[in-house]
């Protein structure tokens, strides 16, 4: 018996992870978006997307009790972990030894930093209430990594990786897409964590561009033009621009290869870009 209670859970086990929840006096918290994920083929899915290699530094933001963190650890050079949850944190530390923790909200954290001390990859099962805020922030910093493989909402991966078009392009699309090819690689059953959530997830890949479609000097034009444009995404991009007092319009658009009456969810982003670099 006593060997049963010292053994190490297997954070696949919904039995198991529920008698260590228990056991640390932890009730999963709904406002961090603690949703367990214990599907094991779900797991591999996420370290396999990140194409893990020995000279990679990782970063997981995120891990809970580690379900992730204990695939990702034996393929990598070295792991970083960003955790908020004061628990989470101490069990950890508990459980694995080779690898970097730090106890803080990711959002609060210089991430950019992080990318430059040499961290090149990302695989995380994401806080779906920052999710979106964390990949911009990411795709905006000046060492961005290669790749990130992340479970994310499954609404918020139709939007991640939406094209022009799509009822779901949109700022996240567009913002995101300037310096990553992002692609939906898998949906996820709310089954496959605890406790389920309300909604379906999926495991998103984003690998970075060769060369950002929007360069540094351009970028805080184009990130207000697309905001406010999609503020107002239903308008014809002209009526949108004489709003804004830009002036000439049409020659501006015309320049930029844009029709007047085209709508915001109708530009690809290197039109976007033309435009912004044009309005520089």
């Amino acid at each position: 018996m006593e060997e049963m209670m010292t053994a190490t859970p297997r954070l696949t086990s919904p039995k198991e992870v529920r008698a260590l929840l228990e056991k640390l006096g932890h009730r999963p918290n709904k406002g961090l978006g603690q949703n367990f994920l214990i599907d094991a083929n779900i797991l591999d899915i996420i370290a396999n997307t990140a194409d893990l290699q020995p000279k990679d530094s990782v970063l997981e933001i995120g891990p809970g009790l580690g379900a992730l963190t204990e695939r990702i650890l034996p393929k990598a050079k070295s792991v970083t972990c960003i955790e908020k949850d004061p628990t989470m944190v101490e069990y950890l530390k508990s459980r694995f030894t080779e690898f970097t923790l730090i106890d803080s909200d990711a959002l609060d954290v210089d991430l950019d930093a992080l990318f430059a001390g040499g961290i090149t990859k990302v695989a995380a099962n994401l806080p779906y209430s920052v999710a979106s805020r964390l990949m911009v922030d990411i795709a905006e910093c000046e060492h961005r990594p290669e790749l990130m493989s992340l479970t994310i909402q499954k609404e918020v991966a139709d939007r991640l990786c939406s094209p022009a078009g799509s009822k779901h392009y949109g700022v996240l699309s567009i913002l995101t897409g300037v310096a990553y090819g992002n692609t939906l690689v898998k949906k996820i059953s709310p089954t496959c964590f605890l406790p389920p959530p309300k909604v379906w997830s999926a495991v998103v890949r984003m690998e970075r561009r060769k060369v950002p479609i929007v360069g540094s000097a351009e970028y805080p034009t184009f990130k207000n033009l697309v905001k406010y444009c999609f503020s107002q995404r239903r308008k014809q991009i002209g009526t949108i621009l004489k709003r804004m007092g830009i002036s000439p319009v049409d020659e501006l658009l015309a320049d930029a290869g844009i029709e007047h009456t085209e709508r915001p969810e109708r530009i690809e982003i290197e039109r976007w870009a033309k435009l912004a670099r044009l309005l520089s």
